[in-house]
């Protein structure tokens, strides 16, 4: 069964940046970085996917994280989940996001809600 995880808090630090969240269901000591995201247009929100040995893990980053999101990418500051003590770099994360950002600007497709938040978060001067 595929399970997920929402980011609570977003912080830059040391040259990375950092999403936080809380107890995850499967130990990141278990999965390994799928290196592909997704877009979730009803939630506002970009997924990376991690995949353990019989599912997938969710890592959602909600609207509210963005220009964190955006900072890093302008910065090509590497993307790292934090759950407790562990860590685990999410590779491909900015490769893979200006992927999405590019699909999803002017493309009506994702949604008039979820086009115009990227607009305004990630193309806006």
């Amino acid at each position: 069964m595929n399970e997920k995880v929402i980011v609570r808090r977003a912080e830059r630090k040391d040259g990375r940046l950092w999403l936080h969240v809380h107890d995850a269901p499967i130990s990141l000591a278990r999965v390994t970085p799928k290196r592909h995201m997704l877009v979730d247009s009803d939630a506002l929100a970009f997924v990376y996917l991690l995949e353990a040995d019989d599912c997938f893990l969710y890592v959602m980053v909600p609207k509210p994280w963005w220009p964190q999101l955006k900072a890093a990418l302008d910065a090509e500051e590497p993307v790292w989940l934090r759950c407790g003590e562990r860590t685990l770099e999410l590779e491909q994360f900015h490769d893979e996001l200006s992927y999405l950002l590019e699909n999803i600007r002017d493309n009506a497709n994702y949604g008039e809600t979820l086009e115009q938040a990227v607009q305004d978060v990630f193309f806006e001067p």
